[in-house]
């Protein structure tokens, strides 16, 4: 029975204890800026703050320099170069720093006394380096042909931060949208002592993106976001994606009509520009060249994503109105062979599977001009402006 009264009456005590000291422990003291708080050297006017959720009684700080000694800001006990801030009754204690110069990296200290209590923070200050130009590498192992890269691989990037402080955060952006989380590494982060004795960081960071044709014209690009670059660094690299000339199953457009001319217009898609050569009715015909009533027009590019128009003239459908043409195309990276059916479709039919149709033209050729002049200047400014 005694035995149960005294732990009764440790516990009791405990309980005591522990609502005399829970106001001290739930006392939060909140630092501006938090720590650790990177600085550019003879940075003016630099502003150390501590603030807690009641007024302060008393407040006293020790400054990082060569000088250790506890000042008493609430009797305005500071060096030159040094000034008050903050409300008390606002719970506020701080200083300004008129210059922040290397004597003063280290850690600035408040302790504030509330309601008896004394409550201690601290910010680490360090001093702000750039880091090196950013830089991004393609992996060796990366397949190239013809200047660019092959369809269809696992190309491996990685970009590196070197000797910053804080440490840089990279961002991987593809034609301009966050490139998805599987496709990055974690990235690695080292530090390299100097012989001033400051710790720099490097972080680098490889990306692995499946590259396909569809990929072909646009940027890999990696951001760089440092306090000591405004706006951000951003490094790119094209992706010129090499592919031979793509399939397209199942080409139907309108049959021509039974007199004037009329003007093929296929849509291919390769890298790099094919070689293209038309056959009708037997005639094979070269691009650039002409057999009979037909001429056949060099592919003009109409995107930087390697999408070529093709273009077939019938110079007189009176004398002639196939329903079957055959274009093969090729590149350095093999052969595609298409098969374009004209056939009739009514009004109010949708035929499936078309690619594209032909232009009329009554006027010798002037039509066809216009629109590959005009596609060829889209094409100068679409290059130009990616």
């Amino acid at each position: 029975m005694r035995n149960n009264y005294h732990r009764l009456s440790l516990l009791v005590a405990l309980c005591s204890c522990y609502s005399l000291l829970a106001p001290v422990r739930s006392q939060q003291i909140e630092t501006i800026p938090s720590s650790p708080s990177y600085h550019t050297l003879y940075e003016r006017n630099l502003d150390l703050l501590c603030r807690a959720d009641k007024p302060i009684d008393q407040c006293n700080v020790r400054l990082p320099g060569p000088f250790t000694d506890t000042l008493d800001v609430t009797a305005n006990v500071l060096p030159g170069g040094v000034k008050r801030i903050g409300d008390f009754s606002r719970g506020e204690c701080g200083v300004r720093l008129a210059t922040f110069t290397n004597e003063r990296i280290g850690k600035f200290v408040c302790i504030v006394t509330i309601d008896g209590q004394q409550f201690e923070s601290a910010i680490e200050l360090r001093k702000r380096v750039p880091p090196r130009p950013t830089e991004l590498k393609i992996a060796k192992a990366t397949a190239l042909i013809d200047g660019g890269l092959r369809a269809n691989q696992l190309l491996k990037a990685r970009c590196i931060s070197r000797n910053g402080l804080p440490v840089a955060n990279l961002t991987w952006l593809l034609d301009g949208k966050p490139i998805d989380e599987s496709a990055l590494k974690p990235a690695q982060i080292t530090a390299e002592e100097q012989q001033d004795g400051t710790s720099l960081e490097t972080i680098q960071q490889e990306v692995h993106l499946y590259v396909t044709p569809a990929e072909n014209g646009q940027t890999l690009e990696c951001v760089t976001n440092h306090p000591a670059f405004k706006p951000e660094l951003r490094n790119s690299f094209l992706l010129n994606i090499k592919f031979p000339p793509e399939e397209i199953p199942h080409i139907h457009i309108d049959e021509l009509p039974a007199s004037g001319s009329a003007t093929i217009n296929i849509t291919i898609h390769a890298n790099p520009k094919p070689f293209t050569r038309w056959t009708v009715n037997g005639r094979h015909i070269k691009e650039g060249e002409s057999a009979d009533i037909y001429q056949a027009y060099i592919p003009r590019p109409i995107s930087a994503k390697g999408e070529y128009r093709v273009l077939l003239k019938n110079n007189d459908c009176s004398m002639e109105r196939p329903s079957l043409f055959t274009l093969e195309a090729t590149n350095a990276l093999g052969t595609q062979t298409y098969v374009i059916k004209a056939v009739r479709v009514d009004a109010n039919e949708v035929e499936p599977g078309r690619n594209d149709d032909y232009y009329t033209d009554d006027s010798n050729g002037s039509t066809f001009w216009l629109i590959s002049v005009w596609t060829f200047f889209c094409s100068v400014i679409a290059t130009r402006l990616l």
